[in-house]
C-alpha cells in the first residue's frame, strides 16, 4: 500500500505491542520500520526504465527479510540509546531489558509490511531473490483511506488515552484486528465478485471464458473486471450493492503479428508481462513511416476506453519491421471520473460513467 498507509501501521504495531516497554519512542520507529521496505524504489529510479517494477516489491519484500534483518536494526537503535543514556540506565531505552523489546519492534514493523502489500493488486515477491513470482490477493487498492482512516483512529486514540497506557494499547490491538478484517472482507468481496461474474458467463454459454476481478480506488465495492470471451476482451464493472449487477465493454484486441511477438519477447517486453502477471493486452497502430505496437496492462483503467490500461510499453517498428530505439514505458492519463459518478456506480448506476445499463446477467 501507499508509503504513509506503511509507515501508520507500523506506529500501530509500535502502540499495541511496546509501548508499555519503550514509551512513544515504539511508535516513531515502528513508523520508520514500517516505511524502510518502500526504500527499494530508489533502486527502480537507478535502472530505469523497467527498473521500478524488477525491483519495487522485491527483496525488500519478501517474508524473511524482517525476520533476519529487523532484529540487527532493533539492536542499532538499543546500542544508539545505551550509548547515548551511558549504558545501563534502568527504564531508559538504552536498558539492556530493553533489548529484545527493539529488535521485536523492528522485526515486526518491518514483517507486517509485505503482510499487507500482498493485499492489493501490484504484486509482492514474498520470496524474492530466490523466486520472482509475484502474490497479489487484490482485496483492496493501493490507496484506501477505510484501512488507513482505522490506522489513524487507533492512533488518535492511543494519543488520547496516553495517561491509561493499558487503554491506549487495547485500542491498538482492536484497530489492528478490525484492519485485518477489513483486508479480508475486501478479498472476500472479490472472490464472491468473480464467482458470480464467472456464474453469469455461464449463463450465456461462456462457461470456459477466464475472468478475474481487481479492486479500485478508494473503496471496497466497486471491482474491475476482465474476460476472455472467444476472440474479444470483456472489461466491466461490478458491485454487489447494486444486487451484483456488471456493466461491460467489449473488444478485439490486435493478433499477435510477428511485430507483437517481438515486442513480447523483447527484455521489457518480458519485465512487463512478468509485472503484469499475464493481464494484458496489444494494440497495433499503423502510421505514414511504420508501425507502433503498445502493450498495456489491463489490471488498471477506467471506464471509457477498455483496451487501455493505465500502464503500458510501446515499441515503434519502420516500414520495413525493423524496431526503433528501444522499447519504452507508457502511461496513460485519462480524464478521471467524478467523485460522484463513482460513488452513483457503486451503488449499480453506471450511466454516469458512460456504461450500459447494469444487469444481473450477460448479453
Amino acid at each position: 500500500m501507499d508509503t504513509a498507509t506503511q509507515a501508520l501501521l507500523g506506529a500501530v504495531v509500535g502502540q499495541a505491542g511496546f509501548s508499555h516497554k519503550l514509551g512513544r519512542r515504539a511508535l516513531v520507529w515502528g513508523a520508520i520500520g514500517g516505511l524502510l521496505p518502500d526504500l527499494d524504489v530508489f533502486a527502480g529510479l537507478a535502472t530505469e526504465p523497467f527498473g521500478e517494477w524488477v525491483h519495487h516489491r522485491g527483496t525488500t519484500h519478501a517474508l524473511w527479510f524482517g525476520p533476519v534483518l529487523g532484529p540487527f536494526l532493533g539492536w542499532l537503535i538499543w546500542r544508539h540509546y545505551a550509548r547515548k543514556d551511558g549504558q545501563s540506565t534502568k527504564g531508559s531505552p538504552g536498558d539492556p531489558a530493553l533489548r529484545s523489546a527493539w529488535m521485536g519492534l523492528m522485526t515486526l514493523a518491518l514483517f507486517t509490511h509485505p503482510l499487507i502489500d500482498v493485499f492489493t493488486t501490484y504484486g509482492t515477491q514474498l520470496f524474492a531473490p530466490f523466486s520472482r513470482q509475484r502474490f497479489a490477493l487484490n482485496s483492496v487498492g493501493i490507496i484506501d483511506p477505510i484501512y488507513s482512516g482505522l490506522l489513524v483512529a487507533g492512533l488518535l486514540a492511543g494519543w488520547w488515552l496516553r495517561r491509561r497506557p493499558a487503554r491506549a494499547r487495547a485500542a491498538a490491538f482492536t484497530v489492528l484486528a478490525l484492519s485485518w478484517g477489513y483486508l479480508f472482507y475486501g478479498w472476500w468481496l472479490n472472490e464472491n465478485a468473480r464467482v458470480d461474474l464467472q456464474r453469469q458467463l455461464a449463463s450465456a454459454g461462456h462457461a470456459d471464458a477466464p475472468v478475474n476481478v481487481y479492486p479500485t480506488l478508494l473503496q471496497p465495492y466497486l471491482r474491475r473486471s476482465v474476460a476472455r470471451v472467444g476472440d474479444e476482451i470483456w472489461v466491466g464493472l461490478h458491485t454487489p450493492l447494486g444486487g451484483g449487477h456488471s456493466a461491460w465493454e467489449r473488444f478485439r484486441p490486435a493478433p499477435p503479428g510477428p511485430l507483437v511477438r517481438q515486442v513480447e519477447e523483447s527484455e521489457g517486453g518480458r519485465i512487463f508481462q512478468w509485472f503484469a502477471m499475464g493481464e494484458t493486452v496489444a494494440r497495433v497502430r499503423h502510421f505514414p513511416g511504420g508501425t507502433s505496437v503498445e502493450v498495456d496492462d489491463l489490471r488498471y483503467g477506467l471506464p471509457g476506453n477498455p483496451e487501455r490500461g493505465l500502464f503500458g510499453i510501446r515499441a515503434t517498428f519502420d516500414t520495413e519491421g525493423r524496431l526503433q530505439g528501444e522499447v519504452q514505458r507508457t502511461r496513460y492519463q485519462p480524464s478521471a471520473p467524478s467523485l460522484r459518478a463513482l460513488w452513483r456506480a457503486i451503488f449499480g448506476d453506471f450511466s454516469a460513467l458512460g456504461l450500459p445499463p447494469p444487469s444481473s446477467g450477460v448479453n
